[in-house]
């Protein structure tokens, strides 16, 4: 198995518990779901150490490059800055997003080329 193919299971994983436990914690207000999320946070961090950083940070740029062009001078600074770590922060709990375009991008060549 290619690391991109293993990063996108363990990016499933993460997505899975972010999601649950985002889902236990709003509704009930457990410890439970803190728990689940600091586990798909730290597992979307390591899918995204197999593959998907630089496509996340791409992404994340492009988004961001929304509030820097539609915003006038004084606030496009700050709507650049607070797009770019929103869409971060939420790559970070759903990181199955970047890491299969990543795979897509990058690992079926990588198959192909028999690397």
């Amino acid at each position: 198995m290619n690391r991109f193919k293993i990063a996108q299971v363990i990016a499933l994983g993460a997505a899975a518990f972010s999601v649950i436990g985002g889902l236990l914690g709003g509704l009930s207000g457990s410890k439970a779901g803190i728990t689940l999320i600091s586990i798909g946070f730290i597992a979307g961090l390591v899918a995204y150490i197999f593959a998907g950083l630089f496509t996340a940070i791409k992404m994340a740029g492009g988004i961001a490059k929304w509030g820097w062009f539609l915003a006038p001078f004084p606030y496009d600074i700050a709507t650049f800055s607070i797009a770019f770590l929103f869409s971060i922060i939420a790559f970070t709990c759903l990181p199955i997003i970047p890491v299969r375009r990543a795979y897509r991008q990058y690992g079926c060549y990588m198959v192909l080329s028999g690397l």
